[in-house]
């Protein structure tokens, strides 16, 4: 058994294209199954072709808070974001006649579970956080330094809705953190595997494909073999993304501008 799990795609075909072609090539048919946490659209150029790539390719897709400000107007997002929205609802809304984008919002689910290799006690996989709150950030960039006291309360808090491991996204951010607040940034280890140890609950975040937040430009994805989580690094054309940003006059300059600096 061998998973990938990614996250935040944000209408970015360049990246997605890219972090599916490293798949294909670097595990040659191992990948028994491909999950995506959410926020598949939004800030990016290409919405309706994320969502057609990702129903070729069987993703099963969670929820994220991008989605579900598609069909909630009650949302937390700053103007620049919610112009992105509307714009990305309007380029949907014309293509919503397409069955497999249908079949994309329908299959739409908050959370998934699974039960896989030691972990029998099961897994989670959700968007922001293991208690169902699409839009929570468990643990922001900052607090990769410095775990203060209410972040732990929150981290605690969600640790009691994890069985074994919870698998997040949303803070475009790649980590590990085991229920002691021993956390870990993939890029301090080299990116090495990172051996989950059963008994022990752990929530990892598996980054962002399209919208990268952690001074790193490169998408950045996933695998759990079972035993094992990794986290991989993908080049792509940001170049021509922002191109096509730039020619969407809906889509602010910071939104391209943040894909170059990675943050």
């Amino acid at each position: 058994m061998l998973q990938v799990i990614l996250s935040d795609v944000h209408s970015n075909l360049e990246a997605f294209e890219a972090v599916l072609t490293d798949i294909s090539k670097r595990f040659r048919g191992e990948i028994t199954q491909i999950i995506s946490l959410g926020d598949l659209i939004g800030y990016g150029p290409n919405p309706v072709e994320c969502i057609l790539l990702s129903i070729h390719h069987n993703i099963i897709n969670i929820r994220g808070n991008h989605e579900l400000a598609l069909s909630v107007d009650k949302t937390k997002f700053n103007p620049s974001a919610q112009r992105a929205i509307n714009w990305t609802k309007q380029t949907i809304q014309k293509n919503i006649n397409n069955p497999k984008v249908k079949q994309f919002f329908q299959s739409l689910t908050n959370e998934y579970r699974s039960d896989s290799g030691t972990f029998s006690g099961g897994i989670i996989y959700a968007h922001g956080s293991p208690r169902g709150i699409i839009d929570e950030y468990v643990i922001r960039r900052d607090d990769l330094f410095n775990l203060a006291d209410e972040v732990k309360k929150n981290l605690k808090d969600n640790f009691e809705e994890v069985t074994e491991i919870g698998f997040l996204g949303h803070t475009h951010i790649p980590y590990i953190c085991t229920t002691d607040f021993y956390l870990i940034h993939p890029e301090w280890q080299n990116y090495e595997p990172y051996p989950l140890l059963s008994g022990t609950k752990t929530i990892v975040n598996v980054g962002a494909v399209g919208q990268p937040r952690d001074n790193d430009n490169r998408a950045c994805y996933a695998t759990f073999d079972g035993t094992n989580v990794t986290h991989y690094r993908v080049e792509y054309p940001i170049a021509r993304t922002v191109a096509r940003m730039q020619a969407v006059t809906e889509l602010d300059s910071a939104l391209w501008q943040r894909l170059e600096k990675g943050k």
